[in-house]
């Protein structure tokens, strides 16, 4: 089901069908289903950051990392150090689950479900996430 504006009037759940139908352009069609795809692969990029490490686990992290970042080099432990480490490799897989979005938001044939279409998680970030 599709929603969307074409000449000043207001679509919502419409089947693609029946806005063709009724006169509706098909590239604002193709815009409209552009758009839905977009959000919904977005829901799903956000729900499988989520399920790995919750929002106050994230804040958590961040805020470990942030005072562990103003030690001095040679006054970090090694679990400090891990520390650093997770959180960068989390950044990257964050990043890399971004581009996944954007890849997956492009081609319509994609299965955005699918586990494979998405990066795997670097064990190291689990290491990190049971910590926190």
């Amino acid at each position: 089901m599709l929603s969307f504006e074409y000449n000043g009037r207001q679509y919502d759940q419409w089947h693609e069908e029946d806005a063709l139908a009724t006169g509706v352009p098909a590239g604002v069609i193709a815009e409209a289903k552009s758009k839905l795809r977009r959000k919904l692969v977005s829901a799903e990029c956000r729900r499988r950051i989520y399920s790995v490490a919750s929002a106050e686990a994230q804040m958590n992290i961040a805020t470990a990392a942030g005072v562990i970042a103003g030690k001095s080099d040679v006054d970090r432990t090694e679990e400090d150090q891990a520390v650093l480490d997770g959180g960068r490799f989390a950044l990257m897989w964050v990043g890399d689950m971004r581009a996944a979005f954007e890849a997956l938001a492009a081609e319509p044939e994609k299965d955005f479900l699918d586990d494979a279409a998405w990066p795997p998680l670097p064990p190291a970030i689990l290491d990190l996430i049971s910590r926190f």
